[in-house]
This record gives structure tokens, C-alpha cells and sequence, in this order.
């Protein structure tokens, strides 16, 4: 059975939410929004975030397998179009397993459901100078981010497994893990606490969701609460 030890950290957790609170407090100003901080298994960085809404856009681009890599850092990134400067905000930079770079903007929908708004007119403007960047700039919303409340919901769980687990190496429980479903055409949550014993369970758990996230593995977790019903399977 797999054994771990713990990494080197740098600056104590208690820290890094100190600094990183104070400043996204700082940025906030007067405005109703929840802050976030949260732990990204995807990046292995912390993370504050603005509002319930971008809570969920995390959730849903931790669990999305087609993802290699993402910075949550909100910035304004300066480009050209047509001779005019545009300032672009941007919640989201996101890099996908085939190298397609995506710039987000993480809001609820406005003026952009109406094709002649000026919104949606200063969208489209955003979307050509970052397509002449050579990256892409998609607006998500509350429709797109909230579609699948199974998936969020799993997630959230799955997420906190796995930042429980932020100090620990998986990789040998991910070893274990792949020769038991290599002799095997799926496991169950349940048969995975069975095989490798319940004190062990959590970490077992946490390398399955990392190789979920990766890729690795598929689940039905898009269609059934997590649970030890949950199947894991090779891709």
C-alpha cells in the first residue's frame, strides 16, 4: 500500500491568506460580492476569488479534462484594433491540452443577449483584437458556468478532497490505482475503500479525482451524485 512524504512549502498557508485576503478586500471596494480563497489542484496554487460566480466558473474548469493549465488572476490585458487601444478585463487565463490559449471574462449576462447592444457590439470589438492576438476571448455566464448542477456539486467535493490532500504526493496511489483498474473494467468508490482499506480511503479518492481531472480516468459524475457508487474507469 502507498506511502507519502511531505513536500517542502514555502511561506506558512496562514501567510499567503493573510496578504492575498487583504489585497483582494482592497480591489473589492463596497461591492455585495462573496470572496473565495481557494485551493486549485490543477494549478497547486491559491486562489481568491470575487464572487459565488466565479466560484462556480472555478469548479467547473477544475473538473474540465481537456484543460493542461489555468491562472484565475483577474487583469486588464491592453490590445490593439484597428488603431484603437482596448482594455480587456479578464478573470480566467486558460490553456487547453491541444494549446488553444482562452482569455475569460467571468460575469452575469447583460446587454450581451441583445445583438445590437453596445455590449454586445464592445464584445465582439474584445473578441477580434484578442483573436488578432492569436488567443480566444469568451464571455461566461451564469448559463454556461450553472448548466450542469451535478457536475458543480461533485466537484466542490471532489475539490476539497484533493486540497485536503495538497501536502501529500499521490503519485504512488495513483500507481495502485491504475494496476487495479488495468485488471478490472471499473471500480467503484466503494470497492476502491474496500481494496485498499478505509483510513487510506481519502487519499485513494484524491489521486482518482486528480486522474479525473487529467484526463486519465471518466466517471459519471456529470450525471449521478458523488458517492461510493461513483464509477471509475481508464479512459
Amino acid at each position: 500500500m502507498a506511502t507519502t512524504s511531505r513536500n517542502a512549502r514555502g511561506p506558512r498557508l496562514g501567510t499567503q491568506f493573510r496578504g492575498k485576503l487583504a489585497a483582494a478586500y482592497g480591489q473589492r471596494g463596497v461591492g455585495p460580492n462573496s470572496l473565495w480563497y481557494v485551493y486549485s489542484p490543477r494549478s497547486q496554487s491559491d486562489w481568491v476569488l470575487r464572487s459565488d460566480l466565479e466560484w462556480d466558473h472555478f469548479v467547473l474548469t477544475e473538473s474540465d479534462p481537456t484543460i493542461m493549465s489555468c491562472s484565475y488572476e483577474p487583469a486588464k490585458q491592453s490590445l490593439s484594433l484597428n488603431g484603437q487601444m482596448l482594455e480587456i478585463p479578464v478573470d480566467a487565463i486558460i490553456t487547453y491540452s491541444d494549446g488553444r490559449v482562452e482569455w475569460r471574462q467571468v460575469r452575469f449576462a447583460g446587454g450581451e443577449r441583445d445583438e445590437q447592444s453596445p455590449a454586445t457590439r464592445q464584445l465582439n470589438e474584445r473578441i477580434a483584437a484578442a483573436r488578432y492576438a492569436g488567443v480566444a476571448y469568451k464571455l461566461w455566464t451564469e448559463e454556461s458556468i450553472r448548466r450542469n448542477a451535478i457536475r458543480l456539486a461533485n466537484w466542490r467535493r471532489a475539490i476539497a478532497w484533493m486540497a485536503a490532500a495538497r501536502d501529500r504526493s499521490l503519485a504512488a496511489y495513483q500507481d495502485e490505482l491504475r494496476q487495479a483498474l488495468r485488471s478490472k473494467s471499473s471500480l467503484t468508490l466503494g470497492q476502491i475503500e474496500s481494496m485498499f482499506g478505509e483510513a487510506s480511503f481519502g487519499l485513494y479518492a484524491a489521486a482518482a479525482f486528480g486522474e479525473l481531472q487529467r484526463g486519465i480516468y471518466v466517471s459519471n459524475l456529470d450525471e449521478m451524485p458523488l458517492s461510493l457508487h461513483t464509477v471509475i474507469q481508464l479512459r
